[in-house]
């Protein structure tokens, strides 16, 4: 380390800058590896079950716009509170240490188990009773949750342990407009015309765009009660 000057506070300066590098990166990877997670058990129980499987458009689509460029913008995130306050990292710490990795397993998993939850219940209790048109519409809406669930899921990560509800949400710019744009992207390849042959998907109607939502929400709300429960009963420190 070289010192530029003598005043104790550029190494404070530098020491919570480099904190706020390691933990954007940290949040960056921890949403790639629980979204990708999310596809793989989605794909692989899919397969198991027997059910009709995602196109490889929807996941290359989902890929495109869901992970790109959320993540970038996690990069960009402004420096937590309290980041100052957290222990120093020790020697052998890496990206899925301080309970990372075990975040991106149980998150990835959360994230497929609300996907095929979907498409049962989309396929439990259809809209149309033609069976092409069923299967049609679950995939549709796995397709969709999938992609939206991941969005939602990008809040998750803003911090590790840290309430959603207790943060700024919206004070990074480039995060708001690259949910935005993803959902939009995501969004148009269902409702507007012309795309649904292209990937293979049905108009949904209000109560299936409904269960598609529920499902994002509840990805925020059961991520929230794990990290009160890891706040207040297992006394993990923000």
């Amino acid at each position: 380390m070289i010192l530029a000057d003598d005043n104790f506070s550029t190494i404070v300066d530098a020491v919570r800058a480099g904190r706020k590098v390691f933990a954007n990166i940290t949040k960056s990877i921890q949403y790639l590896l629980s979204a990708n997670l999310g596809e793989v058990l989605t794909l692989f129980m899919m397969t198991m079950i027997g059910w009709d499987i995602l196109a490889p458009v929807h996941i290359l689509w989902i890929n495109l716009v869901t992970d790109t460029l959320p993540a970038i913008a996690l990069g960009v995130e402004h420096t937590e509170r309290g980041i100052m306050q957290q222990k120093p990292r020790g020697r052998n710490s890496s990206f899925l240490s301080g309970g990372v990795g075990t975040a991106i397993i149980w998150q990835g998993l959360l994230e497929g188990a609300l996907t095929l939850g979907v498409y049962w219940l989309a396929i439990t209790f259809p809209v149309h009773t033609s069976s092409a048109a069923m299967h049609a519409d679950a995939l549709t809406m796995a397709y969709v949750t999938l992609g939206l669930i991941q969005l939602f899921h990008a809040f998750n990560v803003k911090s590790l342990h840290g309430s959603l509800f207790s943060m700024h949400v919206w004070n990074n710019k480039a995060f708001n407009w690259a949910i935005g744009v993803a959902a939009l992207a995501l969004a148009v390849t269902v409702v507007v015309p012309g795309f649904n042959g292209l990937f293979h998907v049905t108009t949904l109607n209000a109560l299936q765009w409904g269960m598609v939502a529920g499902a994002g929400i509840l990805m925020i709300l059961v991520v929230e009660i794990v990290k009160f429960f890891q706040r207040r009963v297992l006394k993990v420190k923000i």
